[in-house]
C-alpha cells in the first residue's frame, strides 16, 4: 500500500502528538507550578456527571466486548489458560528485548478514545475527556518519579515526565491524577489498566493512576508501576512485599525474583499463557519477564542509522505534480526505536511531519514547484537521533555543480540522553546489532487524517 501527500492544498498534516496540557480548568483555581509548568485544579465532577460516565464506560464494555477484572479492562480471552493466538508459544519464544519509555503525565489533557499515548488515547475513554492535571504538591510527584526509576533502574526502560516524548518514539503513558469517577469506573480502583497485552507486544499502551485517591508516595508509586507492569502483560501474584500484590499496603516493594504463586482474589489472571513460559504454570516471575522484554540497563550512545534507498540520489529533479516514493531502511543497535517521515521547505522550515506509528517505511509525495527535502528521521530512548535525506527541485534549476544521482549510506545524529524529562538512566554498554521490529512495509500519509491504529503483533 503507497498513498499520497498532496502538497497543493496547502495544509500541514496534523500535530499527531497532544502534549499534554493543563488539563480542564474554566472553573478551576490555578496550583502552584509543577516542573516549572502552569497547572489547574479541575472543577470537581457533579454526581449526575459521575453517573453518566459510568453508565458510558458500562456500555462501552458491553459494546466493545470487554470485562473489567479489577484493574484490568481486556478482552475474556486475555485471561484465558489458552493463549492468544498471535502469542508465540513456549518453544519458539525468541523475542529479543527492547528498549522503552514509561511517561509518566502529570498534566492531563483532552483524551479520546484508542491505542495510542502519543495522540493521548485509552481504550477506556468514551467520547472526548478533559483529564486533570495532578493537584498534589512537586514534592509528592517528585517521590513518585523516583520510586519508579528505582524499581526500573535494572531494565532498559527510560522514565520521562516533564515533557511528552515525541511522537514518533513508542512509550507507554501512565496518566498520574484524578479519580476513577474520572472515566467512568466505580469507587476504590486506585489505578486502571485498559490497554493491556501479553509479552509487551504494543508499545503505545496508556494507564491510570488515580492519585486523587491517596497523598502517599509509595502508595500512588507502587499502583502506578503496577498499571505499567499490566500494561507489560504482568498479573497479580501472592505476597504483600511485591509491587504486582493487588492490595494496597504499606512498605517499600519489589518485583518478584523466583516464581510467586498468582494471586486472583480480586479478579482473573491474565497472560497465564505467556507467564507459563517462564515459570511453568501458577507462577510468574517479575524480574524474568521484565528483563526479558526490556534487557538489562546500559547507556545507549548511538544513533539509530537511516538509509533511503529510494530514490537511490540525494539531489533529485522532477517535473511539479511528480509522486515521488521515499522508501527508508532503520536499524538500531537496540530494538525499540521510532522514526517519522518528514518535509522541508526551501528556508528549512517543516512542511509536514508523519510519526511512523505503524513502522511504515515507504512513503509517496506530490512534488509542486520549488525545492523540498525529504528527510527521514529515527530516534531512541537516550534521544539519539539518526537520518537521512534527499533533495527535490521540482520545476527548479539545482545550483551550478551540484551533482545529480548519487547515492549516500544516510547520516548520523548526535545524542541528547538525560536531559530535563529525567529519561536517561546509567548502566554498562551492550547492543543487540539487530534490525528494528516492524521496520518492513510501505505506509500511509495523508493531511486529511491519521492513520487508523492497529494493534501491532510481532512475527
Amino acid at each position: 500500500m503507497t498513498s499520497m501527500l498532496g502538497f497543493f492544498t496547502a495544509a500541514l498534516v496534523a500535530a499527531t502528538a497532544q502534549d499534554p496540557g493543563v488539563g480542564p480548568g474554566s472553573a478551576a483555581a490555578d496550583l502552584p507550578p509543577l516542573f516549572g509548568r502552569p497547572r489547574s485544579a479541575p472543577a470537581p465532577l457533579s454526581a449526575e456527571e459521575i453517573e453518566r460516565r459510568r453508565a458510558a464506560f458500562e456500555a462501552h464494555l458491553e459494546a466493545e466486548g470487554l470485562v473489567l477484572e479489577h484493574d484490568i479492562v481486556a478482552p475474556p480471552w486475555y485471561f484465558d489458560d489458552e493463549p492468544d493466538p498471535g502469542m508465540p508459544r513456549a518453544e519458539d519464544w525468541t523475542l529479543p528485548p527492547h528498549r522503552a519509555t514509561i511517561f509518566l503525565n502529570f498534566f492531563g489533557g483532552t483524551m479520546s478514545n484508542g491505542t495510542n499515548s502519543a495522540l493521548m488515547e485509552s481504550s477506556c475513554i468514551t467520547g472526548t475527556v478533559d483529564y486533570p492535571a495532578f493537584t498534589n504538591s512537586e514534592s509528592l510527584a517528585l517521590a513518585i518519579i523516583e520510586i519508579f526509576r528505582n524499581k526500573m533502574e535494572p531494565y532498559g526502560v527510560r522514565i520521562a515526565y516533564e515533557q511528552a516524548p515525541p511522537p514518533e518514539l513508542p512509550y507507554q503513558m501512565v496518566m498520574m491524577g484524578g479519580t476513577p469517577g474520572t472515566i467512568g469506573l466505580p469507587p476504590g480502583t486506585l489505578g486502571v489498566s485498559c490497554s493491556s497485552d501479553c509479552g509487551d507486544m504494543w508499545w503505545r499502551d496508556t494507564t491510570f493512576a488515580f492519585t486523587e485517591q491517596s497523598a502517599q508516595a509509595t502508595t500512588l508509586g507502587t499502583t502506578a508501576l503496577q498499571e505499567a507492569a499490566h500494561a507489560f502483560g504482568l498479573a497479580h501474584i501472592d505476597g504483600s512485599q511485591h509491587i504486582m500484590y493487588p492490595f494496597a499496603s504499606p512498605g517499600d516493594k519489589v518485583w518478584a525474583t523466583s516464581c510467586t504463586p498468582y494471586n486472583d482474589a480480586t479478579g482473573g489472571i491474565n497472560c497465564k499463557p505467556t507467564h507459563d513460559i517462564f515459570c511453568g504454570g501458577g507462577m510468574q516471575n517479575d524480574d524474568a519477564e521484565l528483563m526479558a522484554y526490556f534487557g538489562p540497563n546500559s547507556p545507549d550512545m548511538v544513533p539509530p542509522e537511516v538509509t533511503i534507498v529510494a530514490p537511490e540520489t540525494d539531489v533529485l529533479e522532477v517535473a511539479p505534480g511528480t509522486e515521488v516514493t521515499v522508501s527508508a531502511e532503520i536499524t538500531d543497535n537496540y530494538e525499540g526505536a521510532g522514526w517519522k517521515f518528514v518535509v522541508l521547505n526551501e528556508d528549512g522550515e517543516e512542511l509536514a511531519s508523519q510519526p511512523a506509528f505503524l513502522f511504515e517505511t515507504s512513503w509517496t509525495v506530490s512534488i509542486p514547484e520549488g525545492v523540498y527535502t525529504l528527510r527521514v528521521q529515527a530516534i531512541d530512548h537516550d534521544r539519539n537521533v539518526g537520518s537521512d535525506e534527499v533533495v527535490v527541485y521540482a520545476g527548479v534549476e539545482p545550483p551550478a555543480g551540484t551533482t545529480t544521482g548519487d547515492t549516500d549510506g544516510g547520516t548520523d545524529g548526535g545524542t541528547s540522553a538525560g536531559g530535563t524529562d529525567g529519561s536517561g538512566q546509567a548502566g554498562s554498554e551492550d547492543g543487540c546489532g539487530c534490525r528494528t521490529r516492524g521496520a518492513g512495509g510501505p505506509g500511509f500519509l495523508s493531511v486529511f487524517g491519521l492513520l487508523a491504529l492497529v494493534r501491532r503483533r510481532r512475527a
